[in-house]
């Protein structure tokens, strides 16, 4: 079975009521907070998915703690580059970092571990869900996911799947499934979705796994087309498209979040504060509004709930990862 969220339809479930809550809540700063500014570290370069949150986060973010909050690009290293900066930082909350699921994937794929997921750093709460969608061509000749399959199958080692660089969470993605299915497929790695998604359009690749964001405005456009989402609880953005578990893997259930973070030894009063505080930054109409457009499902569940889920996913990533054989050194 293959299964990432076991747990991830009772973390969301939290999710209204801590909203809810958030709005009646008043962070109580520790004085020595008071004035200094708030470094947001993002672990990719500026104009990505990532980079977009922190971007429209950091202004309601800044009216929820009364600080300034600057956004600090630390590419480099799948997301090491950033993290490290979080450890080596003060333990006063006032360094941040808006992570993606690499925080639980690199440890499994690189020896040794760049940093331990589980101790290093102290969970505030997930930002949203990403779902990510198994997408082909427009004109390609498979309309299902079990049309895909069966040509697969049909010419054992004839089809290709791109992906945004090895390690990412696209290139796991479509492993695990070509594992699940039983295919003989060949991953081809690019710099970035964009490079993968031009090769995917002009039919150097049969099919790649996508996060919602980037794949709409191809959906909209009538470029490609979506055969499955990998979340078994699907995708708000993208109702009618099937699950992979319903479209004969039962199971089948990954998904991908981004999730803020400080680090370990940060004092539990500071960490409760900029829960509060994130709380009402993703409770306002601003970013819900950017959540609903991007295709991303809210986050927002407390901060031992996003530290049971990072236990979790590093737990399942590690025994997918070890099985599959992939690796970054």
């Amino acid at each position: 079975m293959t299964r990432f969220s076991s747990g991830r339809r009772r973390l969301i479930q939290a999710v209204p009521a801590a909203l809810a809550a958030s709005a009646l809540a008043r962070p109580a700063w520790s004085s020595e907070s008071l004035g200094r500014p708030v470094h947001l570290i993002v672990p990719f370069a500026p104009g990505g998915p990532v980079d977009s949150i922190a971007r429209v986060l950091n202004t309601e973010l800044a009216a929820s703690l009364g600080q300034n909050v600057i956004v600090d690009n630390r590419p480099g290293g799948g997301g090491v580059v950033a993290l490290n900066a979080v450890t080596t930082a003060p333990a006063d909350g006032n360094t941040m970092v808006l992570s993606s699921i690499t925080l639980v994937t690199t440890p499994a794929l690189m020896t040794p571990a760049p940093y331990d997921a589980a101790k290093d750093f102290a969970p505030l709460t997930v930002i949203g869900f990403i779902p990510h969608v198994l997408a082909v061509r427009a004109g390609y000749p498979a309309k299902t996911l079990a049309d895909l399959v069966a040509r697969g199958k049909a010419k054992p080692g004839s089809l290709r799947y791109g992906s945004s660089g090895i390690g990412t969470s696209a290139h796991l993605a479509g492993a695990l499934f070509v594992d699940r299915a039983g295919l003989q497929a060949t991953h081809v790695p690019y710099r970035g979705s964009a490079p993968a998604a031009l090769d995917l359009l002009a039919g150097r690749l049969d099919f790649m796994f996508l996060d919602v964001p980037t794949l709409q405005p191809y959906l909209r456009a009538g470029q490609l087309r979506a055969l499955a989402v990998a979340p078994a609880a699907g995708s708000r953005a993208l109702p009618e498209v099937p699950t992979i578990a319903a479209s004969g893997y039962p199971g089948f259930d990954i998904h991908a979040w981004y999730g803020m973070l400080v680090k370990a030894g940060t004092p539990e009063a500071v960490r409760q504060a900029r829960y509060q505080a994130l709380l009402k930054a993703l409770n306002s109409d601003k970013f819900k509004t950017f959540l609903t457009t991007a295709g991303i499902d809210p986050g927002g569940m407390p901060p031992d709930q996003f530290a049971a889920l990072i236990r979790e996913d590093l737990a399942s990533w590690k025994t997918a990862i070890d099985r599959l054989h992939i690796s970054l050194t």
